[in-house]
């Protein structure tokens, strides 16, 4: 038997005379993660909550940068990229109706009448076939990632079956739970610190004329995040691999550069002093200023652990940048 929703891009799993209340109820009351720590893992966990199931989703985050670093979501180098919102996750017969059981009484404790009707309707004709119980195969839910739905930029699900049973001879679910999927949704939780580059001149006394030396005193670190559900599991890894600094303005020649990342006692760090390309300012910023721009591109794999492997499969290059305005002047002369 499956379960069908009433619309191809709906984002719960509930009829749809209620389904905007109780995913707002649901996501009230669910788990949200804790972003990046500074190199101890720390999980956040989801579970089933009102009519929608919730994927039992654990995100572990490691390293970040230094204390006092700011961090945002990894931008994907590949812009049609978009992480995985819902997929599906097996049940044993037992599991299964313990789930239908649970969303007929959550309906009802949130006078969600029409949704409790329906869930009675879903129980008497699972209870003729027993759920299965006894049969070969797997009961297969619908399982949304609460932490994917969180952000602004989530796409809608592209499913509209709640549930299906899968028999020996039955089609697998189009999106089973697997490393791969977990991986993208991995991708989809991580930050990555987009702290300011070191000026040298520093940022407020830049000179014309001058170049000015950018570097990463304090060594960046690699990023990770592990998704696990079960035992199935992914880890991705980014290392920031090459920075990218522009000047903020034409009057600058060079007016950007780019730099590769070197080993520094298990980090990485840039220094620009004695490269071939630094920017240097031809115009003073008279009152004003320059918003000079650091990207930082990080190189990122994956592998279908728990942990933190060699030797990952490559993804899509991930990207933080920061941005810091700089005051130009003129070098004084003395006239003796």
């Amino acid at each position: 038997m499956r379960g069908f929703l009433t619309t191809r891009s709906s984002r719960c799993s509930v009829v749809a005379v209620a389904c905007a209340a109780l995913l707002s109820l649901a996501i009230g009351t669910a788990s949200a993660g804790d972003g990046v720590d500074q190199g101890d893992s720390k999980t956040t966990d989801t579970g089933g909550d009102g009519t929608t199931y919730y994927s039992h989703v654990t995100y572990t985050h490691r390293g970040g940068g230094a204390p006092g670093d700011d961090s945002k979501p990894v931008r994907s180098s590949n812009v049609n990229w978009t992480p995985p919102v819902c997929w599906y996750e097996s049940m044993t017969p037992e599991e299964f109706k313990s789930e239908i059981d649970r969303r007929y009484i959550s309906a009802g404790q949130s006078r969600a009448d029409t949704v409790a009707n329906y869930y009675n309707q879903v129980q008497s004709k699972m209870n003729e076939i027993k759920y299965h119980q006894g049969d070969d195969g797997s009961w297969w839910v619908l399982a949304w990632d609460q932490h994917a739905l969180e952000r602004n930029d989530t796409p809608l699900c592209p499913y509209n079956e709640g549930w299906l049973w899968q028999g020996p001879n039955d089609p697998a679910p189009p999106l089973p739970v697997s490393p791969q999927v977990l991986a993208q949704a991995a991708y989809g939780q991580m930050t990555l610190p987009t702290r300011k580059v070191d000026l040298s001149p520093d940022a407020q006394n830049q000179k014309v004329n001058l170049p000015t030396y950018v570097s990463f005193d304090r060594a960046l670190g690699q990023v990770s995040v592990t998704a696990q559900v079960g035992p199935v599991a992914a880890t991705v890894v980014a290392v920031p691999y090459s920075l990218h600094v522009e000047a903020g303005t034409s009057y600058a020649d060079p007016a950007s550069c780019d730099y590769t990342f070197g080993d520094a006692n298990g980090g990485y760090k840039v220094n620009s002093a004695g490269a071939d390309c630094n920017i240097t300012y031809r115009k003073a910023t008279q009152g004003t200023t320059y918003p000079l721009r650091a990207e930082i591109t990080w190189r990122v794999t994956w592998t279908p652990t728990a942990d933190v492997q060699p030797g990952g499969t490559p993804m899509d290059d991930g990207f933080s940048d920061s941005q810091q305005d700089v005051q130009v002047q003129e070098i004084q002369t003395v006239n003796r």
